[in-house]
């Protein structure tokens, strides 16, 4: 399988190689196997293909990725500048192609003759034209034209990791919110509970029963105000959240959003066995670093260039006519062609340091993008060990929560018998909706290791042949238009 990332894992110190129709500085392709990654789990997975966010089931969720599509003003802006990197490249390779330029040259000129008499008058029409082209010996004109079209490229891939990067902030601020309202209506409950224990305090200190003093009332009172200090702590998150998202959906934060509750927040299916390290082909922060690389290839195939001879063509033709009858008289015909070869013999080193500098940013370009790939791949096994602790994680708490339930009615019951303690009742309270509120957060740490995922792999996994299909389609003659490739 071609890999994308085989670029990444080469001897940098030898990437020069020669001729062929890439110019004589190409990416290296030394191959790397699409080992596993280690933390993959057993599990069913049913694929939507590339609209990963569909995977979650939330019809909120779709809506909101879509609205942020059309409405980013980041990645509104972002195309923008594609299309921009798209005209650059089209306006390099139309150097490549003979140039026509059409005038109309008119004077009159008049003499005074010195004994007197009358002025003597001269007119001289000229129309013209002039073809000039560029042969392109050593095709320095195609590397830069090969240049220009990969950074138009990697300006595309720019936007669709901008796309991706929108799509996981947007779906981790809708988790975020219906996880805020969640715990904001455990704090209320928990409120309400410390509420009630704070009325049987009271009830019992003012029928002066004895195992109850002031101290108890105190501390009954402390803890419901602990609880009450939570809710607009959790009340100002939220509202923030939502200030958050409004703006990635083009909105003015402040207004209204029906955020709707994601009902007990869906399990995601663990990942397959064996997911291969080459889907991180379709990672476009990998591909425009890749094509940022062959960018830089082709700019050392410019560079050097530039130290060999280059020849260029030109003619030029036209009519000289003293007057409107005789403009397009054969007789009255001229024209030209010239032939320039030309060499730099001396320079004082300025085309060396130029090749210097181009071969020195090849490999800087190479390095950056041998680091990225390792960088992804650790994205991706954080992902999946986030992913696969947390789960283990959340059984435990979940354990805890069932426990401390049991443990706190077991506490009423006996404070109500006057033969157990306060600290024991409000303890257990305590540890009750500590272990409830790590749930709801558990859960939504869950929910962004799978985002993680679904972003370290640039979208959904797929079959081999889907991936090598994606690989050879973005391998494919660079001098098209970016802005024909889809997210």
């Amino acid at each position: 399988m071609k890999s994308w990332l085989t670029w990444a894992w080469v001897l940098l110190a030898g990437c020069a190689v020669p001729g062929g129709t890439g110019g004589h500085y190409a990416v290296p392709t030394e191959k790397l196997t699409a080992q596993p990654f280690s933390q993959t789990a057993t599990g069913e997975w049913q694929s939507v293909g590339g609209r990963w966010w569909e995977e979650f089931g939330d019809a909120r969720i779709n809506e909101w990725v879509e609205l942020a599509q059309e409405a980013n003003p980041s990645l509104r802006a972002q195309a923008q500048r594609v299309l921009a990197q798209e005209a650059l490249a089209r306006a390099v390779g139309g150097e490549r192609g003979p140039t026509l330029d059409v005038g109309l040259d008119a004077s009159r000129s008049f003499v005074t003759p010195v004994a007197g008499g009358d002025r003597a008058f001269t007119t001289v029409l000229r129309p013209n034209a002039q073809i000039a082209w560029q042969s392109d010996l050593f095709g320095r004109l195609k590397s830069k034209e090969r240049s220009a079209w990969a950074s138009a490229w990697a300006s595309e891939n720019d936007r669709l990791a901008l796309s991706h990067s929108l799509i996981a902030t947007v779906i981790r601020l809708r988790v975020a919110l219906s996880v805020l309202d969640r715990r904001y209506d455990l704090a209320q409950s928990v409120v309400q509970s410390r509420q009630g224990t704070l009325d049987v305090v009271e009830g019992r200190y003012g029928r002066g029963v004895e195992a109850t003093s002031a101290v108890d009332v105190r501390l009954a009172r402390e803890n419901l105000a602990n609880a009450q200090a939570n809710l607009p702590s959790l009340a100002l998150e939220r509202q923030l959240t939502r200030h958050a998202l409004q703006e990635l959906l083009g909105q003015q934060p402040g207004g209204p959003l029906e955020a709707g509750e994601i009902s007990a927040l869906p399990e995601v299916s663990a990942p397959p066995v064996g997911l291969p390290a080459g889907l991180l082909d379709r990672r476009p922060d990998l591909r425009a670093a890749n094509f940022r690389t062959q960018a830089a290839a082709g700019q050392a195939d410019v560079a050097l260039a530039a130290m060999y001879p280059d020849l260029r063509l030109s003619a030029s033709g036209g009519w000289d006519a003293a007057d409107w009858e005789d403009l397009f008289d054969t007789d009255r015909l001229f024209g030209s062609l010239v032939g320039d070869l030309v060499v730099r013999l001396f320079g004082s080193g300025q085309l060396d340091a130029n090749l210097d500098a181009a071969r020195a940013q090849l490999l800087a370009s190479a390095h950056d993008y041998r680091g990225q790939v390792l960088n992804a791949l650790r994205e991706v096994e954080d992902a999946l060990a986030s992913e696969r602790y947390l789960r283990e994680q959340l059984q435990r708490v979940e354990a805890q929560v069932r426990e401390a339930q049991v443990a706190e009615g077991l506490a009423r019951d006996r404070y109500a018998k006057g033969v157990g303690q306060l600290l024991t009742v409000l303890d257990t309270e305590r540890r009750r909706a500590l272990a409830q509120d790590l749930v709801l957060r558990l859960q939504q740490s869950i929910w962004n290791a799978r985002i993680d995922l679904h972003l370290a792999l640039g979208g959904d996994w797929q079959t081999e042949s889907s991936t090598e299909n994606t690989t050879q389609n973005t391998n494919e003659n660079t001098s098209e238009s970016p802005t024909t490739q889809q997210p």
